[in-house]
């Protein structure tokens, strides 16, 4: 039962793990307790409850953190539609051990104080077996406490923040590439493209200030300078303009982003509309969501490039993706070489049996084309790894 709770735990936190994470905003907000906002929706978790009760009579009951009102409401949508998407898949399946799973959704508003009241109503309710965290990894941290102490496992395919493993939390996991190692990937790439001279905008939050300061001493440990930056609070700054005209002005070729996808997409179509085009474009884990492509306009976001994490779990289907041509241009050129080699050592071995009769010259002349047989069936191994085993598409 254990094992097979902890692959529907797997299973909900995959599903969830391509939502951008952030640090959630600077409270704003009043200290009303959250909704619950399964009775909300159409797909409500009563309806689950009662199609479960009908197939087992158990039923596995877990709750949702997620923003489903305010600024970050289309990614709280995307999480609650994963985490429907696997519920409904495991519970098509069976269930785990026969009991279905139902879920309540608790709208954390992507503000920490929310958060804080969501885990103190999810601990103060009886029948949750855990809890599937929030997207921002700072409202993750706000409502952790009060899940702990309820003995509450939370899991998490989004929370990207270093500091959510880094705090000893003994009943927290998640399944996604931390932001140090994503942001590494980022900057790695821009430089790739030749980029010399970037700026990054970045937000209030914690996790987008650590990526910030990460970013910033990746540039600089390649030699280069930031030659500009600017920190912003994305729930009262709306305007850009002054920041992109300094971004401008200072000769910037490239933008990091170091913020959710809402900033990113307003930057970059003011951005445009001051005429400022031809950019490179870069964002951490919380830019990776269409709706970056809604605000902005499909033509200002063409070639925005998000770093985001994928999970690759072992019940993946795998297809083959043969490069027939490229084996065959690979070894053609090394097989005739070998072959040549080869006949030139049989001709002068037959020679030597005719003629010289040298049986050490014969003994060496053999070795050297044993090895060159090796070395073409090892090179014929690497060719083969190369374009013909299969991949994971």
């Amino acid at each position: 039962m254990k094992k097979k709770l902890l692959c529907t735990l797997l299973t909900l936190a995959m599903a969830v793990s391509l939502i951008g994470c952030g640090s959630g905003s600077a409270p704003e907000t009043s200290n009303e307790p959250a909704t619950d906002t399964a009775e909300e929706t159409g797909d409500s978790a009563a309806e689950q409850s009662e199609s479960s009760e009908v197939s087992s009579g158990e039923v596995i009951k877990f709750a949702l953190i997620s923003p489903m009102t305010g600024e970050n409401a289309a990614t709280g949508e995307q999480q609650y539609n994963g985490t429907k998407l696997a519920v409904d898949a495991i519970n098509a399946a069976g269930g785990v051990n026969g009991k279905m799973l139902e879920f309540d959704v608790y709208d954390d508003q992507a503000n920490t104080n929310q958060a804080v009241i969501c885990g103190e109503k999810i601990a103060s309710e009886e029948g949750y077996r855990f809890v599937v965290a929030s997207n921002s990894s700072g409202c993750s941290q706000a409502a952790y406490p009060a899940l702990e102490g309820a003995n509450l496992p939370l899991i998490s395919g989004v929370n990207t923040a270093d500091f959510m493993t880094e705090q000893g939390f003994s009943l927290y996991m998640r399944l996604c590439v931390k932001d140090s190692a994503q942001t590494e990937q980022m900057v790695g790439r821009l430089l790739d493209a030749g980029y010399t001279k970037p700026a990054i905008f970045y937000s209030t939050a914690e996790t987008d200030t650590t990526n910030y300061g990460i970013a910033k001493e990746l540039i600089e440990a390649a030699g280069l300078e930031v030659v500009g930056s600017a920190q912003v609070e994305p729930a009262t700054e709306k305007d850009f303009a002054s920041h992109i005209t300094n971004f401008k002005g200072a000769g910037a070729d490239s933008v990091i982003f170091c913020c959710e996808y809402s900033p990113a997409a307003l930057f970059i179509k003011q951005a445009a509309t001051l005429g400022w085009t031809g950019y490179g474009r870069y964002g951490t884990a919380g830019c990776s969501n269409p709706q970056l492509i809604e605000i902005a306009g499909a033509d200002v976001a063409e070639g925005f490039i998000a770093v985001a994490s994928v999970f690759s779990g072992r019940n993946v289907e795998y297809e083959p993706e043969s490069d027939i041509d490229g084996f065959i241009d690979y070894v053609s050129g090394k097989s005739v070489i070998m072959a040549l080699i080869i006949i030139a050592g049989s001709l002068w071995n037959l020679l030597n049996t005719l003629i010289f009769q040298n049986v050490r010259l014969s003994i060496a002349v053999s070795a050297v084309s044993l090895t060159i047989i090796i070395a073409y069936v090892c090179m014929l191994g690497r060719a083969q790894k190369k374009y013909l085993i299969i991949k994971n598409r």
